[in-house]
């Protein structure tokens, strides 16, 4: 899987074939294709076994106890790191991506629908301690915060480091999403919007 990822890497999907990655491992191609019978496994193999999205995955479990800022810190921070650690294969997915609509659905069903679901899950968590507001739709969230992740990575690959902003600006994005789904800032803001509208009474009660 590491030899396709350098050659898809290199040469694109399309451009790749199973000779080049036969070339890459200094093996025969019928030992490559005693594994995998196709380029595209290869892809797939390397998509459901990356340890980018296993470590994303990892990073979303909630320690026992956890309040729900420092856990979302903790959880975005350490995805974020692992976008750099990975980056090469971050970058090859959201480029082939781009090149082909079968490449595409690889990508979304084994990738971000893979993480968007996870981070769902992440946040229904905490809807159930109470933390978080309950009319929340947690796939919304989900994806909202696997796209941000992913768009603050790619903006220094893209047009370089002075591109993406410092990491402060993840604590301040991170904090506005706090406060618009935390459960306690739902039921002020409720309690506030029914004082307004109470009617006030009249001198005689």
């Amino acid at each position: 899987m590491k030899a396709g990822l350098k050659v898809f890497a290199e040469k694109g999907y399309r451009g790749a074939t199973m000779d080049d990655i036969a070339l890459e491992l200094e093996a025969t191609k019928g030992l490559l294709y005693y594994h995998f019978a196709t380029k595209e496994q290869i892809l797939n193999a390397i998509l459901a076994e990356t340890q980018l999205i296993a470590g994303i995955e990892a990073g979303l479990t909630i320690p026992p106890g956890m309040p729900l800022a420092e856990a979302l810190h903790q959880a975005v921070n350490r995805s974020l790191d692992l976008m750099e650690s990975n980056g090469e294969l971050v970058r090859f997915l959201h480029v082939q991506a781009l090149l082909s609509g079968r490449e595409a659905e690889l990508v979304y069903t084994q990738v971000l629908g893979r993480l968007y679901e996870v981070s769902a899950r992440w946040i229904e968590t905490f809807k159930h301690t109470g933390e978080v507001r309950p009319d929340l739709n947690a796939r919304t969230f989900g994806q909202l915060l696997v796209d941000f992740m992913s768009s603050y990575f790619l903006l220094k690959q893209i047009f370089g480091h002075h591109a993406q902003p410092p990491r402060e600006y993840v604590d301040s994005v991170l904090q506005i999403l706090l406060d618009g789904i935390a459960a306690d800032k739902a039921e002020s803001r409720s309690l506030k919007s029914g004082a307004a509208e109470a009617p006030s009474c009249g001198a005689d009660g």
